[in-house]
């Protein structure tokens, strides 16, 4: 092989290895076993076209000339990716996670600056919405600039054939950092699986709405036979209640009745007892404490049988009002003290048999005007007579009160045994 093919070959190679894509020029071990296929293909066709002779330069320039040129063999090393509008579909999450970045960091940035300018304001004295609107300006002023030169620096390496691996870790580390894919098998599947949801979605829907439906039904026929039961219970209710109200009114009735009974059968009532204990406390006090001036005109002897006649009244008050405290329903403790009271009144035959058997001590003149000076002691006196018939049915009266009372002790037993 003379030198002149040599430098043919070495050319050729070189024009190939320029027009090679670079992400095979940043593997040299690659495009080193490259290039020696090249050359061992170029040779090899070389000595095809020589038939077996010595290969001449023409037959390495007819053996470059079917190999092609240095740009078409080129090509074949750049088309790797799918294409996907000006990008490859490899290189599409790469590119997207690349923005990202840089935008966060663009953003980052801003947000420093406009920290730093806030925290010195007073003596830069700029106002705060200029510095915010500074930061906000350089925001999105950066973010564009940043997303055209990486649209084209990706664009550029999609047509030379890069894909995420010919730069080592980065599109690794960012892919940790922005966890998301847009390849069209995942965007397929996004959509059959959004597509399946949907569907499932509606169906679920028709089946809650059938559900919803039938337990709507279901409750409207609840209702009604709610609404049926409760009118019938109103109903029994109602009729309940008016047979309630007619036993009711018949039972105040005949409480009524029997109350008015009761009361026509009352041996004692309050009015009586009120004004037993309230003339018998009174008038026993009066008696006792004498406070009228014509006691000057009666004999000593008169007045002190007033006041034992006056506290035997008084005792008779306590008594009278001793049962009002207790009541009239109170039937035992009414009859026990009606039976302590008629034994009570025998004191006041005594007082009375005394005032009999000194008739010279009562102050006859006072209640005659003065017409009759005294009672005569002769029993046939006519003032003496009359005198001792008045005292004797004073006395009777008090042994008429006494039976009066028992007969009042009998009439409550019988209340007993009826209430």
């Amino acid at each position: 092989m003379s030198e002149t093919e040599n430098i043919i070959v070495k050319n050729y190679i070189n024009q190939v290895k320029q027009k090679l894509p670079e992400w095979l020029k940043w593997k040299e071990e690659e495009l080193k076993n490259v290039l020696e296929d090249l050359t061992a293909q170029l040779y090899g066709e070389a000595r095809a076209i020589s038939q077996g002779e010595e290969i001449t330069d023409a037959d390495i320039k007819e053996a470059i000339n079917r190999m092609g040129t240095p740009e078409s063999i080129a090509k074949l090393y750049k088309n790797r990716g799918t294409p996907k509008f000006f990008l490859t579909q490899e290189l599409f999450d790469f590119y997207l996670r690349t923005l990202f970045f840089f935008f966060a960091v663009i953003i980052f940035i801003n947000i420093i600056v406009a920290v730093f300018r806030f925290s010195f304001i007073w003596v830069v004295s700029v106002p705060w919405w200029d510095i915010l609107g500074g930061m906000l300006s350089g925001i999105w002023i950066g973010c564009l600039i940043a997303a055209i030169v990486i649209t084209i620096v990706f664009v550029y390496f999609s047509m030379e054939g890069f894909l995420p691996e010919d730069f080592g870790v980065i599109p690794k580390r960012l892919a940790i950092i922005f966890p998301f894919t847009f390849t069209e098998e995942y965007m397929a599947e996004t959509r059959e699986y959004t597509k399946q949801h949907i569907e499932e979605a509606r169906m679920l829907g028709k089946e809650k709405l059938a559900a919803a439906k039938a337990r709507v039904e279901e409750r409207i026929a609840e209702s009604k036979i709610l609404r049926e039961e409760r009118r019938t219970e109103a109903k029994l209710i109602q009729k309940q209640k008016l047979e309630e109200a007619k036993a009711l009114r018949k039972q105040k009735l005949e409480e009524a009745k029997q109350k008015r009974l009761i009361k026509k059968t009352q041996p004692v009532t309050v009015g009586e007892l009120i004004f037993g204990a309230s003339a018998g406390i009174i008038f026993g006090l009066l008696l006792i404490i004498q406070p009228f001036p014509v006691t000057g005109a009666m004999q000593p002897a008169f007045l002190e049988w007033l006041k034992l006649f006056g506290f035997l009244v008084f005792v008779s008050g306590l008594l009278d009002l001793i049962r009002l405290v207790i009541g009239v329903s109170n039937y035992t403790g009414q009859q026990a003290f009606l039976i302590i009271g008629a034994i009570y009144n025998i004191a006041y035959i005594p007082v009375f048999l005394l005032l009999l058997n000194q008739p010279e001590i009562f102050p006859i003149s006072f209640f005659s005007g003065g017409n009759i000076t005294e009672i005569s002691a002769v029993p046939s006196d006519i003032t003496n007579i009359i005198y001792s018939v008045v005292i004797i049915i004073i006395i009777i009266g008090i042994v008429g009160g006494m039976i009066g009372n028992f007969v009042k002790v009998n009439k409550y037993s019988k209340l007993k045994k009826v209430y």
